[in-house]
């Protein structure tokens, strides 16, 4: 692997930037509500970013957007902080950051129209964010039945069929 600084064009500096800011903002989203993340934590999650931004491609990637989520997790203790939309945020720019340079080699200037293609879709999946945090919210609420979860994968599996057929009607038919 060559990996050569000098050689990446403007965007790929920019993307690969948010590949590394991604995660550490959603580490630090914890300080508000869950109190500060240990060091260790903070200084392995840097350096994982630093190497995903390096290689954006690789498996470090997945390495610590796993590692920041289940920080969040450790730490909830059953409560449901507003910080978590800022880490949904922040691990979802720095995943679609990294998908965009990953896209061909680092010199390749990148491609406004795929940007801003890229970015149409992570706003409208953000925007899933604040729904399911308030259903999170709302379910959080209610007395512990296992019927809850069932009517929760109901719902899930039903979103998947939709989403599925809906997908397949939209593709192209080729005429016989």
């Amino acid at each position: 692997m060559n990996i050569r600084w000098g050689d990446w064009s403007r965007g790929q500096w920019a993307l690969r930037l948010l590949v590394l800011l991604g995660p550490v903002v959603a580490l630090l989203a914890q300080w508000p509500s869950l109190g500060a993340p240990r060091p260790w934590l903070i200084a392995l999650t840097v350096a994982l970013a630093a190497g995903f931004a390096l290689v954006p491609e690789s498996v470090v990637g997945a390495v610590v957007l796993l590692l920041v989520a289940f920080s969040w997790v450790n730490g909830l203790e059953h409560r449901l902080p507003l910080g978590a939309l800022v880490a949904a945020a922040g691990l979802l720019v720095s995943h679609l950051a990294a998908l965009l340079a990953s896209y061909g080699p680092a010199r390749l200037p990148v491609s406004a129209p795929v940007a801003r293609l890229w970015a149409r879709r992570g706003v409208l999946l953000f925007l899933s964010a604040p729904a399911v945090w308030l259903l999170a919210l709302g379910v959080r609420r209610l007395p512990d039945s296992g019927s809850v979860w069932v009517l929760g994968l109901v719902v899930a599996l039903s979103v998947v069929v939709v989403t599925a057929a809906a997908s397949q009607a939209a593709l192209p038919r080729e005429r016989e």
